[in-house]
Parts: C-alpha cells; sequence; structure tokens
C-alpha cells in the first residue's frame, strides 16, 4: 500500500465546515479546560475539574485589613473608610433562589445591627437584592458599590450577615450566599465532548478573566486590585487550604480528602 493511500482522508467540505463552526463555538471555560488538560495542568475528581496553577500552586491569605485605608486611624472610634478594595465592594453578588429564601429568613435578626439610615431600615418592604438586566438576581449595593451588609464599625469591617450568625450561634454556611463565601473561588460548569456536565474550579485572577461575562472588557476588578491576590508570599498557604472550609462546604469532605491527597502529591513533586 503507497503512502498517499494510507494516509487519513480530509473530511468532505461540508464536515469541515462543522467541524470549523463547532470548533469556533466553544466557549472559553471549554477551551480553557482544554488548554489546562494538554497542559497537565488539571486534577479531575469525579465530574469536578481542579486548576492546578490557581488552586494548588498559587498561595492564599485573606486579611481584610489590608483591603481598606481609614482616616484618621483604624483604631479610633470615629475612623471611616476612604478606600475599600475589599472583594465585599468589588464584585456584585449573585444570590440563587435558595440564597434569596436564607437572607430573607435572617433579614429581621441582621436588621437589628445596622444603622438608622440604611435603607433597609428607612424602607422596611424593599428587598435586600434586585432584578439584573439577565433577569437575575442580585445584593442590592451602596452608592460606593459595597454591598449592604458591609459593616464599617471602628476600624473594622465585617459582614451584617456573618457576624448575626455568630452572635446568634447560627451557621454563617447556611445563611450568607454561596457567591459571598466563595470569592475568589469560581465555579464554571461545561459539557465535555461525550456532552455530560462537568464542573470546573478555578479562581478569579488575570489567567482567567475571559472565562467571566465582562471581566476582560473591565479591568477595575483585576486581581491588581486586591491586596490578597497580589501578596503570593509562599509562607501562606495553598489556595485550596485557605479555602478548605467553603469548599468542604459545597463539595463534600470525600472531595477535599481527595484533592488534598492529589494536592500533596503535585507539592512534593
Amino acid at each position: 500500500m503507497s503512502k498517499t493511500s494510507s494516509m487519513k482522508k480530509p473530511p468532505r467540505r461540508s464536515e469541515a465546515l462543522k467541524l470549523y463552526v463547532k470548533d469556533l463555538g466553544k466557549p472559553p471555560v471549554k477551551r480553557y479546560v482544554e488548554v489546562q488538560k494538554t497542559r497537565g495542568r488539571l486534577i479531575s475528581i469525579g465530574n469536578i475539574d481542579v486548576d492546578i496553577d490557581n488552586l494548588i500552586e498559587r498561595t492564599f491569605l485573606c486579611d481584610r485589613h489590608r483591603c481598606i485605608q481609614w482616616t484618621p486611624h483604624e483604631k479610633k472610634a470615629d475612623a471611616r473608610p476612604i478606600i475599600d478594595n475589599s472583594c465585599c465592594s468589588r464584585y456584585t453578588v449573585p444570590v440563587t433562589d435558595l440564597d434569596r429564601e436564607r437572607v430573607e429568613e435572617i433579614l429581621p435578626l441582621v436588621k437589628k445591627r445596622l444603622e438608622k439610615n440604611h435603607p433597609l431600615i428607612v424602607s422596611p418592604d424593599e428587598p435586600a437584592y434586585e432584578l439584573q438586566e439577565d433577569y437575575s438576581f442580585a445584593m442590592r449595593e451602596r452608592e460606593s458599590g459595597a454591598c449592604q451588609f458591609v459593616l464599617y464599625e471602628k476600624g473594622l469591617t465585617t459582614c451584617a450577615i456573618h457576624k448575626t450568625c455568630l452572635e446568634e450561634g447560627l451557621d454563617p454556611w447556611v445563611y450568607k450566599p454561596l457567591g459571598c463565601s466563595l470569592w475568589p473561588l469560581a465555579i464554571l460548569d461545561y459539557e465535555d465532548d461525550d456532552g455530560k456536565e462537568r464542573l470546573l474550579l478555578t479562581i478569579y485572577s488575570n489567567t482567567t478573566e475571559a472565562l467571566f461575562d465582562n471581566e476582560a472588557e473591565d479591568d477595575s476588578n483585576g486581581e491588581s486590585v486586591f491586596a490578597c491576590l497580589v501578596d503570593k508570599d509562599p509562607s501562606y498557604d495553598p489556595m485550596y487550604r485557605a479555602c478548605r472550609g467553603v469548599i468542604v462546604q459545597t463539595f463534600g469532605d470525600e472531595f477535599y480528602r481527595k484533592l488534598d491527597q492529589q494536592a500533596q502529591k503535585r507539592l512534593r513533586s
């Protein structure tokens, strides 16, 4: 058999066009997964793909004191924030139907900790969330862009929902919107080549910004804004360990155990 006859025939023009259109139509998340798989930069556990670059080899420390500049001094009783570069002031928080139910449930207790001039106190019938252009819901924000549940108290910033849970003996994981607890983690869904649904566990960063709507067009929320993402001190825990609580809450203990086992092998190699 000649070399020419043994070569695989190219697809017919119609089939080639279908392949071309199909490839062009791939969502960014699927392209990202394929690139990372080719590079050997994903850990797959069940139907979840974990981004090694951002979850395993990147370190992370959440220190809310580094996000905000205060005046006149954060230790003083009359301290007030003049610059807030925290995730709570930079990102619009999406809320699911379950999030809305939980927020409504705890809202009466939360209101006890809000200022008398807070919109939810002044207008008690106003919902804590608002309808977006795509008909999804998101937490209402202050004029500054900060979530309305951010509290600035004597040089400290806290979440009114989280604070309420701790003071009332409730579980913050239950009542805070999942999007709040996840950040900077991100969960994206996609379909593999067999049409099966899979999830990508990654983070919001400069390398992943094209995976999220509008992120590539607006760099005001890029990782350079956040002290916790800029500072990659090797003494900090890997991202997956720093975010252990929310990973366990979202995916379960068994998933985290398997992730930890594979991550440790990567970190030792």
